[in-house]
């Protein structure tokens, strides 16, 4: 599959020769300059251009500044990547962390390290309004009748090939926007894709009722969301571990989730141990 090849391809040229022949780690490049460089997605509403100002917002971005903040460090915004290009970038030090709360996906986690989980969402089929053919019943989505809207190498081909083999796949190119999985349902062109909330939220508001997410007892996945940086840079994920236990236990996590969770529920909440 090629996520999978992805994969491997990323984590040969993180262990070359090359690669363990560089004399500074991320963490000591960050000390030392006192700037963390970030590669990021843009990618509502986790990360969010302005189009008139190019000001950032979101999610990420607000972690982000927030940790840089505590941490005395300065954010250099370096590079806007796809991910098929980032595990990249970090191995060849264009820049020391992947600024976007990504999953902490299994795919990946020979190519990235992270951070602790910022928070989770859930992964639902969503299907266009009013087809209840899979409410309570998605063993009925495994059909060589249905379609699956799905992108290259994102999460949704790896659902279905796991949970929907006999399924069709209505598959679109790896630097499609996410929105289109479900703009290709709400159109006609498949039956039905997976997405999580925070995917769905921008086509939601911008299209309201045009698709619904099917009602079942349980999501279909849960992952959780973290910033991710380069195998074997412990030092830089255990220093913003740190940070983002104090941000999660003052409420400030929270506080930021609240800023963009325009639709309730969106977000999965990590609990603090210390907060109601």
């Amino acid at each position: 599959m090629r996520s999978l090849a992805l994969v491997f391809s990323l984590f040969f040229l993180i262990s070359s020769p090359l690669h363990a022949a560089e004399k500074e780690s991320a963490f000591s490049r960050v000390m030392r300059t006192n700037t963390l460089r970030c590669g990021y997605v843009i990618l509502p509403p986790q990360f969010v251009q302005d189009p008139k100002t190019g000001q950032f917002s979101g999610v990420a971005y607000d972690v982000v500044m927030e940790i840089a903040k505590r941490l005395h460090l300065k954010v250099e915004w370096t590079e806007q990547v796809n991910f098929a290009t980032v595990g990249e970038g970090i191995s060849s030090g264009r820049y020391d962390a992947f600024c976007l709360t990504t999953y902490r996906w299994s795919n990946l986690a020979r190519v990235f390290d992270y951070t602790s989980p910022i928070f989770y969402s859930t992964t639902d089929a969503y299907v266009r309004n009013g087809d209840k053919r899979f409410d309570n019943n998605l063993s009925a989505i495994n059909d060589p009748k249905i379609k699956i809207a799905t992108i290259d190498g994102e999460g949704g081909e790896t659902i279905r090939g796991e949970d929907f083999p006999k399924a069709q796949l209505y598959s679109m190119p790896q630097d499609t926007a996410l929105s289109m999985l479900l703009e290709t349902v709400g159109d006609g062109k498949a039956d039905i894709t997976f997405a999580n909330p925070l995917m769905a939220m921008p086509y939601l508001l911008a299209r309201p009722g045009s698709v619904k997410r099917v009602e079942t007892r349980n999501p279909i996945r849960a992952y959780a969301h973290a910033l991710a940086f380069g195998k074997g840079e412990q030092e830089l994920v255990s220093t913003f571990n740190v940070v983002l236990d104090e941000m999660l236990n003052s409420g400030v996590i929270d506080q930021i989730l609240d800023r963009y969770e325009k639709i309730p529920h969106s977000f999965v909440r990590v609990k603090s141990p210390v907060r109601n």
